[in-house]
């Protein structure tokens, strides 16, 4: 079967109205039952730890539900224990619903360890964790005196021994994260965490493969092989080829060719050519580096030619943009970056850098948008203010 043949901005629309950052300022509706919805949807929200702004996962999802706050994620981890967090590509919030699809990642790391050695002292370690865990209930880090410390966590200064043993008891399934306390995880063991009736049979590998695939392709509406199996870290991608190829001559899965790309070969559901119309509205957004849609960045690249690159690990003199840099959404383009911080004490957002790229000429018609987009970013960042430090082109200036 012949491909089918798209314009690239039909492609953006069915890539972003299935990403939920299209036309709809709240395409999954509103409150807790809307996160939930989103969550599923995108099959699952990056966690990370940076708080220059409000952290990553409460920034995607407030992306896509406008009333969003970060106790409706909580609630949906516990009490509700809707969601839970494991490794996806990263560490993330995932349905419960998918909870089995874990299981080939978590038998993975019982024969070998995710980030450490395995040596006598942490599976010590690891053995009076879980002790301590099924005699006296919930545990989080700050309740254990250490009995040692290690190096190479994720640079060399030392730590404890127990974080890393509770990592990895985490990655084999052995204890789950059942809440957190602020950004502290608090841990125990499966059997008090997941609901009755919770699916645990493991999937075969051919199965879990057509998971993620389909899946992925649910939420990213078109893409490339290498960009499906990007998130699927728990089995072979030949398995996923088989997977794909399987789909493709079921007719569950279509082949996509962009006009005047034909080097790229891509695949969507068929129910994704239903929203390839065009945007009726254009929306201004503020991403964040760790959106389900800015994660790939080679993906942005062919998809709205946008070089990308977040330059946290980058020395400062060497940064191109700046610190914590949020790509901007308008309609169905990326049309260019700020480098932000909230100042939590002053209430007041700093936009140290505004660079639009240069291929954005549009400014009169999205100035407005523009500053009511980020009167509403601000007001998510608890603050009643921001301010501009740097603008290029100067003559986009804000009032």
């Amino acid at each position: 079967m012949k491909p089918f043949v798209l314009s690239l901005a039909e492609v953006r629309a069915i890539v972003l109205r299935s990403q939920g950052l299209a036309d709809q300022e709240s395409p999954f509706g509103l409150g807790k039952i809307a996160v939930l919805k989103a969550i599923h949807h995108l099959g699952y929200i990056q966690v990370d730890a940076v708080s220059v702004i409000q952290r990553a996962h409460h920034h995607v999802l407030w992306s896509r539900v406008p009333n969003y706050q970060p106790e409706m994620l909580h609630e949906l981890q516990s009490p509700d224990a809707a969601v839970f967090e494991y490794w996806n590509h990263a560490a993330s919030y995932l349905p419960m619903a998918d909870f089995r699809f874990s299981l080939p990642l978590m038998r993975k790391h019982r024969r070998e360890f995710h980030w450490a050695d395995d040596t006598p002292e942490l599976r010590k370690s690891m053995r009076r964790l879980v002790g301590m865990i099924r005699k006296n209930g919930a545990l989080k880090l700050s309740d254990v005196a250490s009995t040692g410390s290690t190096t190479g966590w994720f640079n060399a200064a030392p730590s404890k021994i127990e974080r890393r043993a509770l990592h990895e008891l985490w990655m084999r399934g052995d204890i789950m994260i059942q809440s957190r306390r602020g950004v502290e995880k608090i841990f125990n063991l499966p059997s008090r965490i997941l609901p009755a009736g919770i699916e645990r049979k493991l999937p075969s590998k051919r199965e879990a493969a057509e998971f993620h695939l389909l899946r992925n392709l649910r939420a990213l509406g078109i893409a490339a092989v290498q960009e499906l199996n990007y998130l699927q870290d728990a089995g072979p991608t030949g398995e996923s080829r088989i997977a794909l190829a399987k789909l493709v001559k079921l007719k569950k899965v279509i082949e996509i060719q962009i006009a005047d790309f034909d080097k790229l070969r891509l695949f969507a559901l068929p129910e994704a050519l239903e929203l390839k119309a065009p945007l009726p509205k254009q929306i201004v957004r503020f991403l964040s580096p760790f959106d389900n849609l800015t994660i790939q960045r080679k993906r942005l690249k062919w998809l709205f030619d946008f070089d990308y690159t977040v330059e946290i690990y980058v020395p400062p003199g060497k940064r191109k943009y700046g610190y914590f840099v949020l790509p901007i959404l308008w309609g169905d383009r990326l049309i260019g970056r700020m480098d932000v911080k909230a100042l939590r004490a002053e209430r007041q957002l700093i936009i140290h850098h505004l660079i639009f790229e240069p291929s954005f000429r549009d400014w009169t018609t999205v100035k407005s948008s523009f500053a009511d987009a980020l009167l509403h970013f601000s007001r998510f960042q608890q603050c009643v203010g921001w301010k501009i430090t740097r603008v290029e082109p100067k003559a986009f200036q804000i009032s």
